[in-house]
Protein backbone atom coordinates (compact mmCIF):
# COMPACT_ATOMS: atom_id res chain seq x y z
CA UNK A 1 0.00 0.00 0.00
CA UNK A 2 1.24 3.48 -0.81
CA UNK A 3 1.88 5.97 1.97
CA UNK A 4 -0.16 9.07 2.78
CA UNK A 5 2.30 11.47 1.16
CA UNK A 6 1.93 9.75 -2.21
CA UNK A 7 -1.86 9.69 -1.86
CA UNK A 8 -2.00 13.38 -0.98
CA UNK A 9 0.26 14.26 -3.91
CA UNK A 10 -1.86 12.30 -6.39
CA UNK A 11 -5.13 13.72 -5.07
CA UNK A 12 -3.65 17.21 -5.21
CA UNK A 13 -2.61 16.64 -8.82
CA UNK A 14 -6.13 15.47 -9.75
CA UNK A 15 -7.95 18.28 -7.98
CA UNK A 16 -5.64 21.21 -8.74
CA UNK A 17 -7.33 22.01 -12.08
CA UNK A 18 -10.75 22.21 -10.37
CA UNK A 19 -9.41 24.58 -7.69
CA UNK A 20 -7.59 26.72 -10.27
CA UNK A 21 -10.76 27.04 -12.36
CA UNK A 22 -12.84 28.04 -9.31
CA UNK A 23 -10.27 30.67 -8.29
CA UNK A 24 -9.96 31.97 -11.84
CA UNK A 25 -13.72 32.35 -12.14
CA UNK A 26 -14.52 33.70 -8.67
CA UNK A 27 -11.23 34.96 -7.30
CA UNK A 28 -11.30 32.64 -4.29
CA UNK A 29 -12.68 29.30 -3.13
CA UNK A 30 -16.16 29.71 -1.68
CA UNK A 31 -16.84 27.46 1.30
CA UNK A 32 -19.91 25.22 1.23
CA UNK A 33 -21.16 26.82 4.46
CA UNK A 34 -21.15 30.29 2.90
CA UNK A 35 -24.49 31.58 1.56
CA UNK A 36 -22.61 32.79 -1.52
CA UNK A 37 -21.91 29.16 -2.48
CA UNK A 38 -25.57 28.56 -3.34
CA UNK A 39 -25.57 31.32 -5.94
CA UNK A 40 -22.21 30.46 -7.48
CA UNK A 41 -21.61 28.58 -10.73
CA UNK A 42 -21.02 24.83 -10.72
CA UNK A 43 -17.30 25.44 -11.23
CA UNK A 44 -17.12 27.53 -8.07
CA UNK A 45 -19.29 25.04 -6.15
CA UNK A 46 -16.97 22.20 -7.18
CA UNK A 47 -14.07 24.16 -5.70
CA UNK A 48 -15.87 24.34 -2.35
CA UNK A 49 -16.75 20.65 -2.37
CA UNK A 50 -13.21 19.68 -3.37
CA UNK A 51 -11.86 21.73 -0.47
CA UNK A 52 -14.06 19.74 1.93
CA UNK A 53 -12.91 16.48 0.37
CA UNK A 54 -9.27 17.47 0.79
CA UNK A 55 -9.85 18.38 4.43
CA UNK A 56 -11.47 14.99 5.05
CA UNK A 57 -8.61 13.20 3.31
CA UNK A 58 -6.02 14.97 5.44
CA UNK A 59 -7.93 14.57 8.71
CA UNK A 60 -10.09 11.45 8.24
CA UNK A 61 -11.81 11.15 11.65
CA UNK A 62 -12.47 7.42 11.34
CA UNK A 63 -8.83 6.69 10.54
CA UNK A 64 -7.72 8.88 13.43
CA UNK A 65 -9.96 6.94 15.85
CA UNK A 66 -8.66 3.59 14.51
CA UNK A 67 -5.08 4.74 15.00
CA UNK A 68 -5.82 5.94 18.56
CA UNK A 69 -7.47 2.62 19.47
CA UNK A 70 -4.53 0.72 18.00
CA UNK A 71 -2.07 2.82 20.02
CA UNK A 72 -4.11 2.33 23.22
CA UNK A 73 -4.24 -1.44 22.66
CA UNK A 74 -0.47 -1.51 22.18
CA UNK A 75 -0.02 0.47 25.42
CA UNK A 76 -2.25 -1.93 27.36
CA UNK A 77 -0.43 -4.92 25.90
CA UNK A 78 2.98 -3.44 26.73
CA UNK A 79 1.88 -2.68 30.30
CA UNK A 80 0.68 -6.23 30.98
CA UNK A 81 3.14 -8.61 32.60
CA UNK A 82 2.93 -11.41 30.07
CA UNK A 83 5.72 -13.46 31.71
CA UNK A 84 3.90 -13.42 35.05
CA UNK A 85 0.59 -14.22 33.36
CA UNK A 86 2.14 -17.22 31.65
CA UNK A 87 3.03 -18.70 35.06
CA UNK A 88 -0.58 -18.55 36.28
CA UNK A 89 -2.58 -21.74 35.86
CA UNK A 90 -5.27 -21.71 33.21
CA UNK A 91 -8.95 -22.30 33.95
CA UNK A 92 -8.62 -25.83 32.53
CA UNK A 93 -5.62 -26.50 34.80
CA UNK A 94 -7.51 -25.29 37.88
CA UNK A 95 -10.45 -27.55 37.01
CA UNK A 96 -8.08 -30.52 36.54
CA UNK A 97 -6.50 -29.84 39.94
CA UNK A 98 -9.90 -29.56 41.62
CA UNK A 99 -11.04 -32.82 40.06
CA UNK A 100 -7.87 -34.53 41.27
CA UNK A 101 -8.30 -33.18 44.82
CA UNK A 102 -11.82 -34.54 45.16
Amino acid sequence: MRDDAELHAEVGRLLAPILRAARREHGRIVGVAEPEWWHASDTVKRGGVVTLALAWLLHDPERMVREQIKAMAADVSAAHGWAAASRRPSHAELQRRRAGAA
